[in-house]
């Protein structure tokens, strides 16, 4: 019976030396007791840039980033979770690589402390690759002649990590986690037999210690199932972003004038800046009729200039540090007097003086400290070039703006404007 026992303590840690994330057994020092091959892989550079020992995870960890070893040094608790996906990012010397190691740290008792950690810098990258993309299209929505070619290279990449993070949601039944539960049982109950095979006390620490593993692998199953779904909504809103802009770009010619729906136009733009709107907490309400007719435009460049009329007027919510309810709104409508069409979006942001609002349309000038004063003036150009107006106005500081756009009827709807205008 203690040959069995004996062969399934190697099962067992020959199962934990090939876990594909590495494994750390240290006491409350950062001595390590226990390493498995992914650990020893991951930490031996760390260790060997840094000139500290691979015997102690904590002097490789305070040499990197002294606030995280201060984060654990400092845990009171007699046993528990410490972190979950905390990361160390490390520069390599001589290359331009960089190593990010996310880790999890769980305290059994006084004297051991777990720590489990992967490899995660092609996740940051990418990270940073799609924030890049999101904030390109968000924020210099100004600037949007973007070509079909680069939407497509952008799409594919999109659509690759979509797949990728659906191959990990399937992977996410882990089935180590089952055999691991069978060790467990296994185990259980034969902690005096496991004494007699490796000494006094080692049977319930065994114990202790799967229990712990188990539970750290059960919590970490449920973070990566949370992550992926919010990787999947995230990559989701880009490729509906991605679809919009494709829709603008997709054999379009400079310059081309074509029937257009203003109500498209605003949707799309919202649309593009929803998630920077949301993260503000600005509340948006909108009333555009169904039956606004048409105007004669170039759609890429109408919706450069609601998109860059929606960003000035969130980051003008930036400069407001009361307690407001931050609101937008959006009209749309056909005027009563006058053969046009008008867009009025106003906010309760930050506003400004009065006389301020017919410069900031000027070449040059501009309300915010690190603006470059060409947004609206090349709105105002783009708007002039479709015969139309725009206007911006407050009433002054903290009152909010008003942006009001006018564009002229088709010459098809006219007769129709003539008549409802009589019978008024």
């Amino acid at each position: 019976m203690v040959d069995k026992d004996n062969q399934e303590l190697q099962h067992l840690l020959e199962f934990i030396n090939q876990c594909p994330f590495g494994l750390v057994k240290a006491d409350a020092e950062g001595n390590i007791m226990l390493i498995n091959a992914e650990a020893t892989q991951l930490l031996l550079p760390l260790a060997f840039q840094s000139g500290k020992s691979l015997d102690n995870i904590l002097d490789i960890i305070k040499f990197y980033d002294e606030s995280f070893f201060q984060e654990i040094r400092s845990y009171k608790e007699d046993y528990g979770r410490m972190c979950s996906n905390r990361r160390i990012i490390v520069a390599i010397t001589g290359t331009n690589s960089k190593v990010c190691l996310s880790f999890t740290i769980g305290k059994i008792n006084q004297e051991i402390y777990q720590y489990s950690f992967k490899e995660v810098s092609n996740i940051i990258e990418y990270e940073e690759q799609m924030k890049n993309v999101v904030e390109a299209n968000a924020l210099q929505a100004g600037k949007l002649e973007m070509s079909s070619g680069i939407l497509h290279d952008i799409g594919n990449a999109v659509t690759a990590f979509g797949s990728e993070i659906a191959k990990l949601q399937q992977e996410l039944q882990w089935r180590e986690l089952n055999d691991l539960k069978k060790l467990i049982k296994l185990f259980d109950g034969k902690s005096e037999k496991i004494d007699e095979a490796l000494g006094p006390g080692k049977g319930k620490a065994l114990l202790k210690f799967l229990h712990a593993l188990n539970g750290s692998l059960n919590q970490r199953q449920t973070d990566i199932s949370g992550i992926s779904t919010q990787l999947y909504e995230t990559t989701r809103h880009i490729q509906e972003i991605l679809n919009i802009q494709r829709h603008y770009v997709k054999g379009k010619k400079k310059g081309e004038r074509a029937p257009v729906k203003l109500r498209n136009i605003i949707e799309d733009a919202l649309s593009i800046q929803e998630r920077t709107l949301e993260k503000r907490g600005i509340t948006i309400t909108k009333d555009i009729p169904l039956d606004i007719p048409e105007i004669s435009g170039d759609k890429t460049k109408l919706i450069q200039v609601v998109i860059n009329i929606l960003k000035n007027a969130g980051e003008a919510f930036d400069e407001v540090h009361d307690d407001r309810e931050k609101e937008m709104s959006l009209a749309l409508s056909v005027l009563e007097n006058e053969p046009m069409i008008e867009l009025l979006i106003s906010d309760n942001a930050i506003g400004f003086e009065p006389q301020i609002g017919p410069k900031l349309l000027e070449k040059g000038n501009t309300s915010k400290n690190t603006g470059t004063g060409f947004g609206l003036y090349n709105c105002k150009q783009i708007i002039e070039t479709h015969q139309g107006e725009i206007d911006i106005s407050s009433e002054g500081p903290n009152l909010g703006a008003k942006v009001r756009l006018t564009f002229p009827l088709m010459e098809k709807d006219l007769p129709q404007f003539k008549k409802k205008a009589k019978a008024l």
